[in-house]
């Protein structure tokens, strides 16, 4: 059994410990999960880790705390400082709010344990997930995931746009539009962590996040899959966020490479037709042998690859080839990350 960690929760000129514990598939113990009664519905809590982005982190909070709440509810924002050694901790406290609380880790545990902290010291019946790189599109995304958790579902995911009008805005709107389609033919486990909103009765039950994955990659969808087992995961069609980051091809391939090792390998043990569903066992070399000799070969040519199709992105050529050179080398970065990860 893992051993319970403990964190200290700041909130102004109050301070109080939290346990919460590192949560893996089996549902979480302790004194929340005990409780015979559910919170009131009339508070939702927005929980956003943050490493090493202080900065960010205030602006995400301040971001959050400009939403249109529903009639009657009140919401706090829970910031989780996941063991920073830069000046992170201290930024985060000029959220002079009696709304948001500042949660601090000892140490970096990883981002399903900072939102496992996160949702364990919340005070609130619903939860919502965001990044500290994102920010809500509009004043309505914590309305809309509301108006869905309310009508009955356990979670629910939304989109995620860019920061501009340029190519990565693009091909995110892009692939929040799939993951859009994908909820729509049934397969509700297409979404993402930064935009995620949940029952806090349902995320208990399930164990909240698996901090096994480790590594970049598929611990949302593990979430979402396990979710579903206790009841309706949605599309918020109306929860948008903004995701700020200024997205490079040769960081999207570094992440991709890490999300083919320990963590794909995982996720396609536990859940292997939500590997095929979502298609990546087509490129994963543990699977098809004959993709070991495409991988040896794009191996050391990869970093030089992306940079070149970075290049190639900023000359006016028409979006649909741009795309398909970012999905080419996205796909090769996965089939390296398979065949030459430790899993």
């Amino acid at each position: 059994m893992l051993r319970p960690h403990f964190w200290v929760v700041r909130n102004l000129d109050s301070e109080q410990t939290v346990e919460a514990r590192r949560c893996r598939r089996s549902p979480v113990p302790g004194p929340i999960s005990q409780r015979k009664t559910r919170p009131p519905m009339d508070m939702i809590s927005v929980v956003i880790p943050v490493y090493r982005d202080g900065a960010r982190g205030v602006s995400a909070a301040q971001a959050i705390l400009d939403q249109v709440v529903p009639a009657g509810c009140e919401l706090e924002v829970v910031l989780v400082d996941d063991g920073s050694d830069d000046d992170t901790a201290e930024l985060l406290k000029r959220c002079a709010d009696e709304r948001v609380r500042l949660l601090s880790l000892p140490r970096n545990a990883g981002r399903s344990a900072a939102r496992n902290a996160g949702a364990a010291a919340v005070r609130s019946s619903i939860i919502v997930f965001m990044d500290c790189d994102c920010v809500p599109v509009d004043r309505h995304m914590i309305e809309a995931h509301y108006a869905v958790l309310t009508a009955g579902a356990v979670a629910s995911t939304g989109e995620v746009t860019g920061r501009d009008s340029g190519f990565w805005s693009r091909y995110q709107t892009m692939a929040s539009a799939r993951r859009a389609r994908q909820h729509a033919q049934g397969v509700t486990h297409a979404g993402s962590s930064q935009n995620l909103a949940v029952l806090r009765d349902a995320f208990q039950r399930v164990g909240g996040f698996d901090t096994g994955y480790r590594r970049y990659g598929f611990e949302d969808r593990d979430l979402l899959l396990r979710l579903a087992t206790w009841g309706r995961v949605e599309w918020a069609g109306r929860a948008r966020v903004r995701h700020l980051d200024e997205l490079t091809l040769v960081g999207v391939s570094a992440k991709m490479r890490e999300a083919g090792g320990p963590s794909a390998a995982e996720f396609a043990r536990r859940f292997p037709e939500a590997y095929i569903t979502l298609g990546y066992a087509a490129i994963d070399s543990r699977r098809h042998p004959s993709l070991r000799l495409i991988a040896r070969i794009a191996e050391p040519r990869l970093s030089w690859l992306a940079a070149s199709v970075d290049h190639m992105l900023r000359i006016p050529m028409p979006f649909a080839f741009k795309a398909a050179a970012v999905r080419l080398v996205s796909a090769l970065s996965f089939c390296v990350g398979t065949a030459t990860s430790e899993s």
